[in-house]
């Protein structure tokens, strides 16, 4: 356990000079797309400003045949809007290099659900494009039905494009 904490520690020492090392250049917006969600049919659009240094902001746009979290699919194969925002911290280096820290929300207005989330990620943009993966959990709060109210977690797979 000790020897993994250290190499652990080591990387995120180092990680700053890493991306100076690959020439991992900031960029100022990006656009990314989920890509495990497009094998499910589903859709998502994401869109991130960096702030300064340290924080960037993200806002989201999906259009989605499933439950988040969940296997099961709409009524009719319906599909409903979720809406997003997250605040994102970038502790090792500036945005969007490497390791980041985010908290924000999901609302599916249809669903009439609420979903508070926190995520962990790992972001390396070559630019023009960039790649991300993230992890999220959340609670997903129901307005009008509280014994639905359940926790999602999840992973993506991001791609996208920077500048």
């Amino acid at each position: 356990m000790k020897k993994s904490m250290s190499v652990l520690f080591i990387v995120l020492i180092l990680a700053p000079l890493t991306s100076q090392a690959f020439s991992l250049r900031g960029a100022n917006y990006l656009f990314t797309t989920d890509i495990l969600e497009i094998l499910d049919s589903d859709f998502q659009l994401e869109f991130e400003y960096v702030l300064n240094s340290n924080w960037s902001f993200t806002m989201r746009a999906g259009y989605y045949r499933h439950l988040e979290d969940s296997e099961t699919v709409y009524a009719n194969n319906k599909r409903h809007w979720e809406i997003g925002a997250r605040y994102r911290f970038y502790p090792i280096d500036t945005p969007p290099n490497l390791l980041f820290l985010g908290i924000g929300f999901d609302n599916r207005p249809q669903d009439n659900t609420i979903t508070p989330t926190a995520e962990i990620g790992f972001q390396v943009p070559l630019r023009p494009i960039v790649f991300s993966v993230v992890g999220f959990g959340g609670f997903e709060w129901h307005f009008k039905n509280a014994p639905a109210n359940r926790w999602v977690t999840g992973v993506e797979l991001r791609a996208g494009i920077c500048f």
